[in-house]
């Protein structure tokens, strides 16, 4: 995914390699307001001050017998590009897997992206396919913000 004509292309020809857009960041606000409803609300303002950080990359060792239920991960209706969002985690062999862990960052969490099951990538239906066929121990690539602590630290950039 390249970056169209618009604000955001006509702002990397200006940037520093480092800093430009690019197709894994996460707009976390807009005009100082978070929330997907409250930041879309914002891009009807003539001017759109974004703060947006990179994805930080994870994976997560899932394992699924045979007779275990559905996976439970509820996905946009219209899926797009390589990525599959999480909107909600319902009841499922994830949400198992959720309660199990011990610490919030091995969780799979709403808004996750997962951008590869069973190491293989593909548009968004095909890696819905392929979770749904999943058995056994298979690893999920996850895409998510990168955390606030680690850019506050200096260990990420952040603008």
């Amino acid at each position: 995914l390249k970056v169209v004509d618009g604000a955001f292309k006509k702002y990397n020809e200006s940037a520093d390699s480092s800093v430009q857009i690019i197709k894994s960041d996460f707009i976390i606000a807009a005009n100082d307001q978070t929330g997907n409803d409250e930041m879309l609300k914002q891009f009807k303002e003539s001017k759109v001050n974004l703060q947006v950080v990179r994805a930080l990359d994870t994976a997560v060792l899932i394992e699924k017998d045979q007779n275990t239920k559905a996976h439970g991960l509820i996905f946009p209706q219209k899926m797009m590009n390589d990525v599959l969002v999480v909107m909600d985690i319902g009841p499922g062999y994830i949400k198992e897997y959720n309660d199990k862990c011990e610490n919030e960052s091995d969780k799979i969490l709403m808004f996750d992206r997962i951008v590869s099951v069973k190491g293989e990538v593909g548009k968004a239906a095909n890696l819905k396919k392929l979770l749904e066929k999943a058995t056994g121990k298979f690893q999920l690539g996850i895409q998510r913000p990168c955390p606030e602590q680690a850019f506050l630290a200096g260990m990420f950039r952040f603008w």
